[in-house]
Parts: structure tokens; C-alpha cells; sequence
């Protein structure tokens, strides 16, 4: 099978280009960030002072990966491969189009989400988002983030990806206060499908290190099984190293982990997960449902917070449309 319908010399250039960006990526990641030191105080790195825990993460999220554990990372493709792994969007050629709302009544938040991407048109995969968050205005963040992913498939077994985002958040309910965060960082994934149906993903997020619990620096991989394009099995790992800290300043490393299976039966697709935050000593559930078929697809998805000091819920529901 070749690689694409392009010469042998110019998929040898866009691989080196790949590793390029991710090994510029991991090199950035280790540089001492000026904004990080800052806001690091015990406990974990946020707002100064304050007496509350670290915001959660604030990022894209789709209805698959928010129904699968961690988000079944290794097997994301489509809107989920922009968000979670951009490595993923070479798996299979689709040209899709997706709005998706997300909302927290705990809090009293909701982000709107608009993502194309396509695997389709050409040897290069690639996707685009734009989200919108709005806070309750009191004591949460709004903001905003886009996203331009990039997907290199290199032969039938290994891909490259790499996501370049630009996120700024602000607090609200104090007037003049910095953003929470702003900037630029990027994502990179690599992933290996040595068997039909079973991935392998090794994942960076926010490489650059934008100094916040909204943006943290994580690590780590996924592996899934697909058997017979019917019933998946996943297992994410991450390492957080930008949210929490040590009394003298110093980051401490901590663990997220999932687990998740899915079911298609017919056009519905069933969706079930757990996930574990050792930082904030909390397990989640999560599940979701759809229906699909050639031209339309409508998902939803929840996750609850079952331990930890709160037990927040986040619901999600995305309408997707197939570009024939």
C-alpha cells in the first residue's frame, strides 16, 4: 500500500517536517516557563491565594471521548482524533462537520463547539475547531480557544500528528484580573496499528507550557481494540505535570487514568467509561449514546464526578453531518 499518490521524495520531506514538530514540541516542553513559576503554590499550581482546588481542564471534547473514560484515545478519529489525537485522523477517509454543546450545572457554565475535519481530499489529514466558553460570571473563567490539526499517515501502521491551539480564558468576577491563560500551545501523537483494529497512542498536550490548570502539560498513551468494527476496548494513561505542585514550588506528577468500551449495534452506538484524577482524589462514570448513519449523526454523553470534595457533571450533545 503507498503512502500517498504523491512522489516518494515529498512524503519523506512531510514525515521529517512530523518528528520535526514534535521533537521541537518535547524540547519547548522542558524549558522553564516564566508564567508556570508564578502562579505555582502548594498544593497545585493556580490561582495564588485562593483556597479552592485547580479549575478542571478546559478543552475540546466530543461525545465519544466524553462517554469513554479518558476518551479512548489510541482509536479516536474524526472530531475526536482533533481532539484527542491527531495521529488518529487517518483512521479511515471521512469528511465531517460537527457542532457540539457542552454544560455544567454545577457550576452554571456551557461552551459551543464548531470542528471540521477532513481525512478525505488528500494525503494529509486535517481539522479545525473554534469553541467558545461561557462562565456563570461570578467565579469561573469564559474565554475561547481554536485549533488547526494535522495528521501524517506513514505507510498502513504509523502516523504522525501534530495540533497547534491558541487558548485565552479570563476569570470572571474580577475585574482587571489577568487571563487565566493565553497563548499558543501545541499537542503532538504518535500512533501504531501493528494489527487490524488494535492502536497504540503515545500523546503530549500543551507542550508549551501556558502556566495554568486550564492548559496543564500532559503526557502519557492509550491502547484500543476494534473487533470485528463492532465492539472497542481502551485504556488511556496521562501524567499531569502542570496543574499541581509541591510545597517548595516544585511540580508533582499526577495521574489520570480510563478505561472504556463501545458498542455499535446496527446504527446506535453504546458508550460506557470510568476515569481516576489522583490529584483531586476523584473517580468519574461516564456513558453516552448515538444514532448514525450515511449522511447524520446525533450523540450524547455525560460524566459525573462520583467522589472527591465536588462532584461536578458535564453534559454533552453534538450534531454531526457526512460531506459525501
Amino acid at each position: 500500500m503507498t503512502i500517498c499518490s504523491r512522489t516518494t521524495c515529498s512524503s519523506f520531506l512531510l514525515s521529517k517536517l512530523g518528528f520535526s514538530l514534535l521533537g521541537a514540541a518535547m524540547v519547548w516542553s522542558v524549558l522553564p516557563s516564566p508564567s508556570a513559576a508564578q502562579v505555582l503554590v502548594p498544593g497545585y499550581a493556580s490561582e495564588a491565594g485562593s483556597t479552592r482546588g485547580p479549575a478542571f481542564p478546559d478543552t475540546m471534547e466530543t461525545a465519544r471521548g466524553m462517554a469513554m473514560g479518558l476518551g479512548a484515545r489510541a482509536s479516536a478519529t474524526s472530531t475526536s482524533g482533533l481532539a484527542y489525537n491527531a495521529a488518529g485522523l487517518s483512521i479511515g477517509r471521512l469528511y465531517h462537520v460537527e457542532s457540539a454543546a457542552v454544560y455544567r450545572p454545577q457550576p452554571g457554565t456551557f461552551s459551543t463547539n464548531a470542528a471540521l475535519i477532513d481525512s478525505y481530499s488528500g494525503p494529509i489529514n486535517m481539522g479545525v475547531s473554534f469553541r467558545y466558553a461561557h462562565g456563570n460570571g461570578d467565579e469561573g473563567h469564559g474565554g475561547f480557544d481554536g485549533r488547526v490539526a494535522l495528521g501524517l499517515p506513514l505507510g498502513e501502521y504509523f502516523a504522525i500528528g501534530a495540533t497547534g491551539r491558541y487558548v485565552t480564558y479570563w476569570r470572571e468576577g474580577q475585574e482587571g484580573a489577568d487571563p487565566f491563560a493565553e497563548g499558543i500551545t501545541l499537542d503532538g501523537s504518535i500512533r501504531i496499528s501493528p494489527l487490524p483494529g488494535f492502536h497504540i497512542a503515545l500523546l503530549g498536550y500543551n507542550l508549551i507550557d501556558l502556566g495554568s490548570p486550564l492548559a496543564p502539560m500532559q503526557v502519557g498513551g492509550s491502547v484500543s481494540y476494534t473487533i470485528d468494527s463492532t465492539f472497542t476496548l481502551a485504556i488511556d494513561g496521562l501524567a499531569d505535570l502542570g496543574t499541581w505542585s509541591e510545597p517548595n514550588g516544585d511540580i508533582r506528577p499526577e495521574a489520570l487514568l480510563g478505561a472504556a468500551a463501545e458498542l455499535f449495534t446496527g446504527e446506535v452506538p453504546i458508550r460506557a467509561g470510568w476515569a481516576f484524577d489522583t490529584g483531586r482524589d476523584a473517580h468519574f462514570v461516564t456513558g453516552g449514546v448515538g444514532w448514525m448513519n450515511d449522511e447524520v449523526g446525533i450523540d450524547i454523553a455525560v460524566r459525573q464526578q462520583v467522589t472527591g470534595a465536588e462532584l461536578n457533571t458535564w453534559l454533552l450533545a453534538s450534531v454531526r453531518y457526512t460531506v459525501h
